[in-house]
């Protein structure tokens, strides 16, 4: 069984990713509408292509190699957490996310809502921090994203519900 220290530890590392992943992001909060393809450009909305697309970009969200830009433009509302980001990111919690991985056991799109639920499993130096973790995908601009529920979803964790540094955006 894991301490609770170390899988603070690692949450917190996902969540950095997972925040490393909005600095930067110009997409909206709201879904395509279910009968809008997507732009010629866009990653496809339904079907197995569309899964394959969730989970290209949940696997690179929570990939440690991937540079910190990048990661940023994969989730949803990326710009309310920038600065929570900035401020982690040299903590020696946040050093954990460029050994954080992630791997994506399943993926179930809706497409007629524009989500996709994802479950997923966090590792760490290799190893399974946690696994079966449960989150949301959603379509917005032409792309999916990591939601920025399920972002927040592991800032609580790491931090604990009430702490002081959880971000506005997560809501109190």
């Amino acid at each position: 069984m894991k301490s609770g220290k170390t899988l603070s530890a690692a949450l917190f590392a996902t969540l950095i990713l997972s925040l490393a992943a909005c600095s930067g992001s110009s997409a909206t909060s709201a879904a395509s509408s279910p009968g809008r393809k997507p732009t010629p450009t866009g990653q496809p909305q339904a079907g197995a292509a569309a899964a394959a697309a969730v989970k290209s970009a949940w696997t690179e969200f929570f990939n440690g190699n991937v540079p910190i830009p990048r990661r940023l433009k994969l989730l949803q509302n990326g710009q309310a957490f920038a600065s929570f980001v900035s401020s982690q990111e040299k903590t020696s919690l946040g050093a954990l996310v460029f050994q954080a991985s992630g791997t994506v056991s399943s993926v179930r799109v809706q497409s007629a809502i524009g989500q996709a639920t994802v479950v997923y499993t966090i590792l760490l130096g290799g190893k399974p921090l946690e696994t079966n973790l449960h989150g949301t995908a959603v379509y917005s601009g032409g792309r999916w994203l990591v939601s920025d529920g399920t972002f927040c979803g592991l800032v609580r964790l790491a931090y604990g519900a009430k702490n002081k540094l959880i971000p506005s955006a997560c809501g109190s």
